[in-house]
């Protein structure tokens, strides 16, 4: 099959790259993995990102003899560029491992990598968009001095983390020495995926529609294998106009292997995923606003700002960044910021972005404070311009509080809302 991948280019730069790696593979000269030897490559992109680009490896062909097989792999690392794949073989020999590689910039995507993890026990780590919960799972390699039967799951995920379990299909886990995975998370519009579906034997798929501006991915979740026969085995494409679909081989691979070659049982998911994108999100519009004074009130608050959510636990008192998300559900949400006000001060309310409201007040708003101590409520009414969760940073100082919003697009940008400021008559 002949891969055609369209680039769409900004300012000279491109935003997405596909190819497959089959350098890893005994019969290219100069490659050889066992006894403490590998090989560290260079993979150059058609042309220059922007940014720095996440990239995500599936791979395509297994060819390790069997019995034992202890291994690292790794990216070490990511330009504009290119990027560089390690592999050092320690017990056992590798023959060889292809990889479909996808590079993709874009901050509506995160790329989580645990790299030859030994450790298998419950994995918590944060990640940096709330609206990219679905996700996608790729086991890229794993060692093994034994039988072994695993997956590697995503057990739990918020706005803020998710967590990941290994799972131990037979009580095989003391023969598992490492993997290597990649959780790639995505928008609503990032994916689209099958179930799980295992496969033990060779296999030719269904066809497959073609879905415009995607890729399509065979990820592993996990494997099953015996620790006896060799693991060689490899997927092969076709299409034709308006579909596509797949083998899963078994065979000699034209490598130095003799005898039985063998397809452990694989845990895995057709899957399609966006390279563009049509979501755009955006920021809040300011809809009413409303200030009270208070005098003589007792405040509980030790700075000179508190800022909560109505209706929301959510609050934010101490002196530097706060980080407040709205659940999407909430098409409008009611801001209040407390603030003490005293003699001699003016509070100076300035708006950056426009009140889409007709009470709008002026910009900037000033109040002078009364001779006694008084405090000023100020209710923002934030009105979402999409169904997603909204992502709000809070910045206090003594004589500021300023409100911002965090936006993952293309690119990632954080758009001053407005800011609360106390100046000294």
């Amino acid at each position: 099959m002949i891969f055609i991948t369209l680039f769409l280019f900004a300012q000279g730069f491109i935003r997405y790259d596909e190819n497959t790696f089959r350098s890893f593979q005994i019969t290219n000269k100069g490659f050889y993995c066992f006894n403490n030897i590998g090989r560290t490559q260079d993979i150059k992109f058609r042309d220059s990102f922007e940014n720095i680009p996440k990239v995500i490896l599936i791979p395509e062909l297994f060819d390790i003899p069997g019995g034992v097989a202890n291994y690292n792999l790794e990216i070490t690392q990511i330009t504009l560029t290119k990027f560089t794949l390690s592999i050092k073989c320690f017990d056992g020999v590798i023959y060889g491992i292809h990889y479909k590689w996808l590079a993709i910039d874009d901050q509506r995507i995160q790329v989580i990598n645990q790299f030859n993890q030994k450790n298998f026990e419950s994995l918590t780590l944060d990640h940096s968009n709330p609206n990219a919960q679905n996700y996608l799972i790729s086991v890229i390699a794993f060692s093994f001095s034994g039988s072994v039967s695993f997956q590697v799951k995503v057990s739990e995920i918020n706005t803020k983390s998710l967590t990941i379990i290994v799972t131990d299909l037979q009580n095989t886990l003391p023969n598992l020495i490492s993997i290597s995975y990649q959780i790639i998370l995505g928008i609503d519009e990032t994916f689209q995926q099958q179930p799980l579906a295992l496969i033990n034997s060779p296999y030719t798929s269904q066809e497959f529609a073609f879905i415009q501006s995607s890729w399509f991915l065979l990820p592993f979740y996990g494997f099953q294998y015996d620790g006896v026969q060799e693991i060689r085995f490899k997927k092969q494409y076709f299409s034709n106009v308006n579909n596509l679909w797949y083998d899963m081989n078994v065979g000699n691979f034209q490598s130095y292997a003799t005898g039985c070659c063998c397809m452990p049982t694989l845990w895995h998911k057709q899957s399609w995923m966006k390279f563009e994108y049509i979501t755009e999100f955006k920021p809040y519009e300011i809809g009413f606003i409303s200030i009270k004074y208070f005098k003589d009130s007792k405040v509980d608050y030790l700075q000179s700002f508190k800022i909560e959510i109505q209706g929301d636990l959510q609050k934010a008192t101490n002196l530097g960044l706060t980080r407040i998300i709205i659940d999407k559900a909430e098409q409008q949400t009611n801001l209040k910021i407390h603030t003490k006000c005293q003699e001699k001060e003016t509070m100076k309310i300035i708006l950056f972005i426009p009140n889409s409201t007709q009470n709008s007040i002026t910009n900037p708003f000033f109040h002078s404070c009364l001779d006694s101590f008084e405090e000023v409520v100020i209710t923002f009414t934030l009105i979402s311009t999409s169904v997603a969760y909204q992502d709000l940073i809070v910045d206090i100082s003594e004589t500021e509080c300023l409100i911002s919003q965090l936006l993952f697009n293309y690119r990632f940008s954080q758009v001053d809302l407005f800011s609360i400021q106390k100046l000294i008559n």
